[in-house]
């Protein structure tokens, strides 16, 4: 075993970098020093204070002696992510206009003028906006779209209220709307502005269900003008001028000002075994990418970090608290008033534990106050409150979401849950005993919402109220989705509505209380049983949240008895979240004692045994290449499953592509021996796809669209390549097109066509022959779609080059060969025992359909382990979607 030194240090604010720091009294004077001199074992201590600084370790620690950096106890030590502005001087000019407003010199800006952030004397100062708004997360403070206009190129905004303003006032501001759908918030900047009306480019996001409506609610921003009707601050990054309006219009010189400079307050990329505990963060986030089993401990983080640009759409582009990585953990923290994120899960084993997340996504986009992707994650014991959109989101698998009060969603935009799950296959996420209550959107709020294209979901032993619309919503189609015992209350209906494909396999819904509501639109695949419906539940008393049941509810002893839920033995078990025979459960956070919580997953009869099903993962663990090179494959069911479903994706935004001869499969231990099961799968035939990305060569005139951080720009959840202009041109390398040929047309997935352009096709070369010519004279501003011509046939291996010819622009997310008369042998599907196959099946398909391909089977009385498989038997390809294999029963055995 490696030695440790577990040595004490102590940094101070009186401190020097020159001493020890061994001693209290010769302390260091700054965390990051000591970050450069710890190894493992070491404990740092800091003294109260403001430390301007990224702590970044220069070493890890181990499992038996981690590098721990503590806030003294009793102290307040502040790591801040800004600088102080200083030399504060009265703005001279139109001195009416501009009383109470100061000015220094402040020579940085972040992201432009997108990132910045200013604190005053400790506290989070709002970017100055018109109107006045003190509260970000109330839309009555917000100003109120009388009419508008909604025609290229310009757009325009009327309210009677800027009538007060003069002609040019708003000129160059940026005009910030809750538009149309109410989805998120738009920006845009006033190009002009006349007699009570702006002008400007239109919404980034720009088809129909985006355009402004009378009643949309808005703001304006980024003007020196705003200052002179509302406190706040306005930089100017050309001039490099910091510019405030204090709330009592007081002078800043004797005031603590300062603005966002530093990204992080702890970099633990790459780090293990790190600890910090105990500190209050401003304006600064903590990153633990590509660390392991670090944690985060008793901090305070407030205003994390901010991106609001002139060009804001649906995801935003904020980093939040990156607990990445794996193994790490934040526990017992406050973390509020921050513009879009606040967590940010991603990576492996990642926990949240015991935290107050409030006061969030103030730019109200996609953003929530916990954001997740990646798997295995434990969001446990929080509170999870007030935010401009959802709660809890993102496309995350194999995670569990427990003991959390998630309440006060949707205080901006419509159209949106508590939980909001959205074009993803959660893979056996479990959520149970939760609270959920009180989402504040004025249209369609649900409590747990799935969208369409989701999947993967155990949901139980939660409560939800005060919904207005549906306390569950499910649109279909929709998958392996368990919902056992729930509450619901004041919260209407538990609707599911079809979106495109009627299909809820795997679906059940039983010993739920709907007491003041029915199911609606349930699909024929569901299994629904022993529910409560439109009935008084019989509360102890739900006006003050206590949903146990009473001696007289209808619920006891009513339901069905679910492995995995319902207690074993005894009496027949209640319906709903609360069992009377069991301890009262309670959700939320509490800093008073010290929560435990561990990553433990549900034992349910009918939840799918087949891991990652869907792909959604981009990877192929659990499954393994038996044979062949199979790939995963990236399209977008939402756009282009429609027009006739021609994705190569039925669900989601992944798949497997299986070419001649490929076979995948996967080994599933702990079955029941002697036990019914269904396996399921979405199988089509059709033909080689390849994204845009996936491009051998290109010449592009001009720059490519790319995210913030150089990556291939996305639109609607799709990677593209664009804008494509004349004389830009592809080349994918070695496509085969058979032998004898197999295809006779081409499809090209584009969007944002505008004005006349066309697409050639040609074969080996530039110079080659030219196969097909796609010609768009219209514009086409909707969601992806393919378009389609017809391709002579043609034998062997070949480049295919796209080049673009016209006036015009588009964006290409990939394209796809097929023929209109696919033939000959398709795939097999099998399950094998550990001595002799169980059963196959042959399937020849040439969409994806409504109806999955099943296959019953039973386990042989001593078999405990099978091999799930799909092989390719076609000269053609064989996608698989949507793979899931359960016990019909999900009663105790």
């Amino acid at each position: 075993m490696t030695a440790s030194s577990s040595n004490v240090y102590y940094v101070a604010v009186n401190g020097s970098n020159d001493s020890d720091g061994l001693d209290p009294q010769r302390p260091w004077r700054t965390i990051g020093h000591a970050a450069a001199e710890m190894t493992a074992g070491d404990r740092c201590i800091v003294r109260g204070g403001t430390y301007r600084e990224t702590v970044v370790p220069a070493a890890s620690g181990r499992e038996d002696a981690p590098i721990r950096y503590e806030a003294q106890p009793g102290e307040r030590v502040v790591i801040s992510g800004c600088d102080p502005v200083v030399g504060w001087t009265a703005r001279q000019e139109d001195t009416t206009a501009n009383a109470g407003v100061y000015e220094a010199a402040m020579d940085w800006s972040l992201q432009g003028d997108s990132g910045n952030i200013v604190f005053i004397d400790g506290e989070l100062s709002h970017e100055a906006m018109w109107p006045r708004i003190t509260d970000r997360l109330d839309r009555t403070q917000y100003a109120v779209v009388d009419s508008c206009t909604n025609e290229v190129p310009t757009y325009t905004i009327y309210d009677e209220d800027l009538l007060a303003f003069a002609d040019g006032h708003w000129t160059g501001a940026v005009v910030a709307c809750v538009n149309g759908a109410g989805y998120f918030i738009s920006t845009a900047a006033v190009t002009d502005f006349r007699e009570g009306t702006l002008y400007f480019d239109g919404w980034m996001s720009s088809a129909a269900h985006y355009r402004t409506t009378p009643g949309d609610i808005y703001f304006l921003t980024r003007s020196p003008r705003t200052l002179a009707v509302s406190e706040g601050w306005y930089i100017d990054p050309v001039k490099g001028r910091l510019t405030v309006r204090l709330p009592d219009g007081g002078d800043p010189t004797d005031r603590e000002v300062e603005a966002k400079r530093r990204e992080y307050a702890f970099d633990l990329r790459g780090c293990s075994y790190v600890q910090i505990k105990g500190f209050e963060i401003r304006a600064a986030s903590i990153t633990t990418e590509n660390a392991s089993y670090c944690s985060i401990d008793n901090v305070r983080i407030h205003a994390i970090d901010r991106c609001f640009s002139s060009r804001q759409s649906i995801y935003g582009r904020t980093k939040g608290i990156e607990l990445g990585g794996c193994d790490n953990i934040i526990s017992g923290s406050d973390i509020g008033y921050f513009e879009g994120i606040g967590i940010n899960l991603s990576g492996q084993r990642n926990r949240v534990v015991n935290c107050h997340i409030h006061d969030g996504n103030l730019e109200a986009s996609y953003a929530s106050l916990i954001w997740a992707a990646g798997s295995q994650h434990l969001i446990s014991h929080c509170t999870v409150t007030r935010s401009a959109r959802t709660c809890i989101s993102g496309v995350f698998s194999r995670s569990v979401i427990e003991y959390c009060d998630i309440s006060h969603a949707n205080c901006l935009t419509k159209d949106s849950g508590i939980i909001y799950l959205f074009n993803h296959d959660f893979d056996n996420t479990d959520i149970h005993h939760n609270w959920l209550h009180d989402n504040k959107s004025p249209h369609l709020s649900f409590g747990f919402y799935m969208d369409a294209w989701t999947s993967g979901v155990n949901l139980y032993r939660n409560v939800v109220w005060n919904i207005p619309h549906h306390g569950l919503h499910l649109n279909r189609p929709l998958q392996r989705t368990l919902i056992y015992n729930n509450t619901f209350l004041r919260s209407g209906d538990a609707d599911s509505a079809v979106f495109l494909l009627d299909d809820m396999y795997g679906t059940q819904m039983i010993n739920n209380i709907f007491s003041d509501g029915k199911l609606v639109k349930w699909g024929e695949d569901c299994l629904v049983s022993h529910n409560l419906l439109g009935v008084d539940g019989g509360f102890e008393d739900a006006d003050h949240g206590d949903f146990r049941l009473r001696a007289d509810s209808p619920a006891l002893s009513a339901g069905m008895r679910i492995a995995g839920v319902s207690s074993p033995g005894g009496k027949e078990p209640d319906i709903g979240a609360y069992e009377s025979s069991e301890p009262y459960w309670t959700a939320g956070h509490d800093f008073d004692r010290v929560i435990e919580a561990e990553l433990v997953y549900s034992e349910l009869n009918s939840k799918s045994a087949i891991g990652n099903g869907g792909f959604e993962s981009g990877a192929w663990e659990p499954w393994e290449a038996a044979a062949g090179t199979p790939k995963i494959v990236y399209e977008c069911a939402w756009d282009f499953s429609r027009d006739g479903y021609p994705s190569i994706v039925r669900s989601n935004k992944y798949g497997a592509m299986l070419g001649p001869g490929d076979r995948i499969e996967q080994r599933i231990t702990g079955v029941a021996s002697g036990a019914a099961y269904e396996l399921w799968a979405g199988i089509k035939i059709d033909g080689e796809y390849r994204s845009a990305e996936q491009f051998d060569d290109i010449h592009k005139n001009g720059a490519l669209d790319t995210t913030p951080d150089g990556g291939y720009a996305v639109y609607r959840d799709l990677r593209y390549i664009g804008q494509l202009t004349e004389g830009d041109w592809l080349k994918y390398a070695a496509v085969d097109f058979g032998s004898p040929g197999k295809y006779d047309h081409i499809a090209l997935g584009m969007t944002k066509i505008f004005d006349s352009v066309t697409v050639e096709v040609y074969l080996d070369s530039l110079e080659g022959e030219r196969i097909a010519a796609i010609s768009q004279e219209m514009d086409y501003d909707d969601v992806w779609r393919y378009f389609s011509t017809p391709i002579p046939i043609r034998a062997g291996i070949h480049d295919v080059y796209f080049k673009i010819k016209g006036p015009g622009r588009l964006l290409l997310s990939g394209f796809k060969l097929g023929h209109n008369n696919f033939f000959g042998n398709g795939a097999t599907m099998a399950v094998q025992g550990s001595q002799s196959p169980i059963i196959e099946r042959g399937v020849f398909r040439l969409n994806w359909e409504a109806k999955m391909v099943k296959l019953p089977f039973t386990t042989k009385p001593d078999e405990t382990e099978v091999v799930v498989s799909f092989e390719n038997k076609s000269r053609y390809f064989v996608y698989l979607d949507d793979i899931g294999m359960w016990r019909p029963d999900p009663e105790e055995s």
